[in-house]
């Protein structure tokens, strides 16, 4: 071979070599943080400890997102079985903390709703409905969780998101942004198991923890995760989170479309009415002195007609500034000029320059994109407004600026049930649940009304709000003598009890008083949580069979037996059966009930008694014996006994 040609292969191989040296050192490296235990995978659903045949969302998962954050937030904890057969449908809900139903979690979720409707609904199959929603994250997060969503074999997915899009997790104008380009920030989110981008981001979160300072006790989330307090309307940075929102909607999407997974996408609600702009911005050229003077005689001004033109007068001067737009809104709406007023007020809410809002370009980009991708629009929006006082969204629906109460949750659920019916995804139903009866059977607890109420107060006595004197709609209570059911909330509260043992004690509080339609709603709600745990079943037999509906309590402790058998459930079908007449049906459970347990004398003494029913009179001779040698002092035994003994000689 001549030199001119050997030349130029050592110089590729020079190159090869050198290039090969850095790539051999990082996979060395990322090898020897695996080995040495560095790091995890965090994935989205890890088996339940006690039942591993049911998964749940991985408490930890939102480390994905949230690096820098000691204390990160968690969503429901909504179980389903690892293997899906063929009489189970599940629909898994993704957004951000109104998806996931704050303050109220639980019960006062729309998917917990929505999941209770359509089993009642739906009767021969088994509706899952998984939420995996959690508070402080955008689109960003949503598109990470579709591979880990379709793994699991959707029947639909509903979402409702768009508020976050600014300040949640690796948004442009929070805390922990990466900036502006969504390839970057969506490979970053693909890459996350990688150790050395671990170790990486470990290092730079402790830089970051010593320099800022601001894991402190007394900040929310909502506080720490604002990076940039002011995104005017159409700046710069507002059109690249516009872009961001419309990008990754594209991508979610588009992965859903191309499996066949039917989607169902809200328009998200904000409060319009109750609820002033977080943050003022006027233009530069305007003259804030002068702006403001203007703006407090507006104010001050006590005639509506006078105080009308002020405003309108202020909005000439700068149509930027939010807040006059919010004051001419209240001077509107006063003078009862409502569809003028409901624009103003969004007007208000989309000038707003601390981003906690979605503004109505966010609800245009998901009705257009759910049109391109076929999906299913639920106008959220629109059905929170048909049911607003003059259909202008305010506090009747709202806690404060964009989580509903109660009744606006139960208003998600109810739309997004009826887009859910009507496209037949489930199959042909003739059992629609009027709204008026799910309103009434909402598995929603003392406890997580008063547990809600409590959170939220530390919201509203935080940044922003308190900035704004804002006033909470809800009552401070004044007394010194706390209920049962607050006591139990403000214990949850402290962290002195979990929510299952809070629950719990109030389902036996209201069985002990009587309250036994209050202790079946407890017990559901303990059910809806954990349905792998048998307890809950039993707890709903008990309340039913207390008020007489005894078929139904059958279907709940045979439930409660598929799950761990259990003597006393027995015994407690032979007591229903025998009530019905059912003697030989009675008589197997009590067989087995004493089967389990021998030990128990009033095992032995029903089971005579069915005996003397069915009018076997030798076997319940051999009964009361049995039952006698257990416990020679039981008096129903020696009576039952006495009333034999004729029959032995």
């Amino acid at each position: 071979m001549s030199l001119k040609h050997t030349a130029p292969q050592k110089k590729w191989s020079f190159y090869a070599v050198m290039w090969s040296l850095p790539v051999l050192f990082f996979a060395l490296l990322e090898g020897g943080l695996q080995i040495a235990g560095f790091g995890q995978d965090y994935p989205l659903f890890v088996p339940v400890e006690v039942a591993p045949d049911y998964l749940v969302m991985n408490r930890e998962v939102s480390r994905r997102y949230f690096r820098r954050e000691t204390r990160v937030p968690t969503g429901l904890h909504d179980a389903f079985r690892m293997e899906k057969d063929t009489t189970t449908k599940r629909i898994f809900v993704q957004g951000g903390s109104s998806a996931a139903g704050y303050p109220y979690y639980y019960g006062g979720s729309f998917s917990r709703m929505l999941e209770q409707r359509l089993q009642q609904s739906f009767p021969n199959m088994h509706i899952e409905v998984v939420n995996v929603a959690m508070a402080a994250i955008n689109s960003y997060t949503i598109l990470d969780q579709v591979d880990d969503i379709l793994d699991h074999l959707p029947d639909a997915v509903l979402i409702y998101a768009g508020h976050n899009e600014f300040y949640g997790a690796l948004g442009i104008g929070s805390s922990q942004s990466l900036g502006y380009n969504r390839f970057i920030v969506n490979l970053y989110l693909r890459l996350q198991s990688l150790r050395i981008l671990q170790l990486i981001q470990d290092s730079l979160s402790q830089v970051l923890k010593a320099s800022l300072r601001r894991q402190d006790g007394s900040s929310t989330l909502m506080e720490r995760m604002v990076g940039r307090q002011s995104i005017p309307l159409d700046s710069e940075m507002y059109r690249h989170g516009v872009r961001q929102f419309r990008g990754n909607l594209q991508s979610i999407l588009r992965k859903y479309q191309r499996e066949g997974v039917p989607v169902f996408i809200g328009t998200v609600a904000s409060n319009e009415r109750t609820h002033p702009p977080f943050q003022n911005g006027l233009r530069s050229e305007t003259d804030p002195d002068q702006w403001q003077n203007a703006y407090a005689i507006a104010l001050a001004d006590q005639s509506l007609p006078s105080s009308i033109n002020r405003f309108q007068h202020l909005i000439a001067m700068d149509s930027m500034a939010a807040t006059s737009w919010f004051g001419l809104a209240t001077r509107l709406d006063a003078r009862g000029d409502f569809d003028e007023a409901r624009q103003a007020y969004i007007h208000a809410k989309d000038l707003d320059q601390l981003r906690f809002r979605a503004t109505e370009e966010i609800n245009h980009i998901i009705q257009e994109e759910a049109l391109r991708a076929s999906a299913t629009l639920v106008d959220i929006q629109d059905e929170l407004r048909k049911k607003s006082q003059d259909q202008i969204i305010g506090s009747d629906l709202m806690l404060e600026h964009l989580h509903p109460n109660l009744e606006g949750y139960f208003i998600f659920a109810d739309a997004f049930y009826n887009a859910i019916y009507e496209s037949k995804i489930l199959g042909e139903s003739r059992n629609y649940i009027p709204a008026g009866i799910a309103r009434t059977e909402v598995l929603f607890t003392e406890i997580d009304s008063i547990f809600g109420e409590l959170r939220l107060k530390k919201l509203l006595n935080s940044w922003p709000f308190k900035q704004l004197d804002y006033r909470s709609t809800l009552q401070e209570d004044t007394s010194d003598v706390l209920t049962f059911a607050e006591e139990l909330a403000h214990a949850l509260d402290r962290g002195d009890l979990r929510w299952f043992a809070a629950t719990d004690q109030l389902r036996s509080y209201y069985a002990s008083e009587g309250q036994h339609h209050h202790a079946l709603k407890a017990s559901l709600a303990l059910l809806q949580e954990f349905p792998y745990l048998p307890l809950p079943y039993a707890y709903a037999g008990d309340a039913l069979t207390a008020q007489g509906r005894f078929n139904e309590a059958v279907e709940y402790y045979r439930a409660a037996n598929d799950l761990e058998e259990s003597p006393t459930i027995h015994f407690n079908l032979g007591l229903i059966f025998q009530r019905k007449k059912e003697f030989e049906i009675a008589q197997e459970h009590f067989e087995r009930a004493v089967s389990l347990d021998s030990d128990i004398p009033e095992f032995q003494f029903q089971l005579a008694r069915n005996y003397i029913l069915k009018k076997d009179l030798l076997m319940a001779t051999h009964a009361v014996e049995a039952l006698l040698e257990l416990d020679p002092n039981h008096e129903d035994g020696l009576r039952l006994y006495q009333l034999l003994k004729p029959s032995l000689d």
